[in-house]
């Protein structure tokens, strides 16, 4: 079979590799379709310490079942599946209290198990997730991302009536828009650089489209808001556009911290402000629990896939697809690797 190697740093190599063989309790995925995510370039470039070459990248699976060990009965040759990549101890302080996603020795894949990049992946059978095969390629790609996105919609208890503010218009942001629209009755102010993702929110149900290099964000916010925002919510993954909007939450608001910016930044923060005006800092990491819930939200058509997934690319173009994740997002939104074109 061919998967996609990320071999060293700025380095990966299309190879002809052995089919994967599940373990009893594993599974064997014949690989539809796997989406390109910021994290892949990150592990790309080597900045994430738990990434280690050689390894087959790629995180956000959708497949068939091709082979089962001897322990799975309860899925079928042929089934439509999407992985949760994040397999974990079980053991940990945190997996024993279940957080998984605050596994102590996480083995994810893509990052250390062989990803889906490849057309063959294998993964226990807990980490798989039957899912209509109508949701196709477009819609699979989408789960484990929708299922992060969900699992801090929780995090964030959001009431409706506010305002929100959301930071970055990608496909986690445009995901953000679309759950908070289809599920509260809030006003969506959302940030973007590029012309055609703030097109994309504005169609996708962002009430005001805002770019901050063309307009000063919080004299518009304040227009709309004058007493500020409820929610701010990153999906950019930088400390530079978390802090010229920090002063934009009205009393009682939460930022939620959900794009990962590099380890060494920093944020200026006042103990005082979050004293006196009860401010609320939340993180959230990773999709527990939440891959059902998020493939039913996919199938019921609440989240547009087409208008995210704007490219499809084949494994062989997986370095072009990098470059064009970090360097076109005047012209894709998400991108998607069918490993048997």
């Amino acid at each position: 079979m061919k998967a996609s190697i990320w071999t060293a740093k700025g380095r990966v190599e299309v190879r002809d590799v052995d089919e994967p063989h599940p373990a009893p309790d594993e599974v064997v995925l014949r690989v539809s379709g796997c989406g390109v995510c910021g994290t892949d370039c990150h592990i790309f470039h080597g900045h994430v310490p738990l990434a280690k070459p050689p390894v087959t990248l790629g995180h956000e699976i959708i497949g068939t079942i091709h082979r089962v060990g001897e322990n799975v009965t309860d899925l079928r040759i042929g089934q439509t599946v999407c992985a949760d990549p994040v397999v974990t101890c079980g053991r940990c302080q945190f997996c024993q209290a279940g957080h998984p996603n605050l596994c102590d020795q996480p083995t994810i894949m893509g990052y250390v198990l062989p990803g889906g990049f490849a057309q063959f992946t294998k993964a226990p059978r807990s980490y798989m997730h039957p899912i209509p095969e109508a949701v196709g390629i477009k819609g699979g790609i989408l789960v484990e991302t929708l299922a992060c996105v969900l699992h801090g919609y929780e995090r964030l208890q959001m009431e409706p009536g506010g305002t929100v503010l959301i930071l970055g218009a990608g496909c986690v942001g445009l995901l953000w828009t679309q759950l908070i629209r289809q599920s509260l009755s809030s006003k969506i102010i959302q940030t973007e650089l590029v012309e055609m993702r703030l097109n994309a929110a504005r169609d996708l149900g962002a009430d005001v489209v805002i770019n901050p290099q063309t307009t000063r964000l919080e004299n518009e916010v304040r227009r709309l808001a004058p007493n500020g925002v409820n929610y701010i919510i990153d999906a950019t993954g930088s400390a530079q556009a978390i802090q010229e909007s920090l002063g934009l939450l009205k009393k009682g608001g939460t930022l939620m911290l959900f794009g990962v910016c590099p380890e060494a930044e920093r944020l200026t923060l006042s103990p005082f402000d979050i004293f006196n005006k009860e401010l609320r800092i939340v993180g959230s990491k990773m999709p527990p629990f939440m891959l059902g819930k998020a493939a039913r939200m996919i199938e019921s058509g609440a989240i547009d896939s087409d208008r995210l997934v704007t490219h499809v690319l084949p494994l062989t173009d997986i370095a072009e697809a990098l470059r064009m994740f970090e360097k076109d997002k005047n012209r894709i939104i998400k991108i998607a690797i069918d490993p048997w074109q």
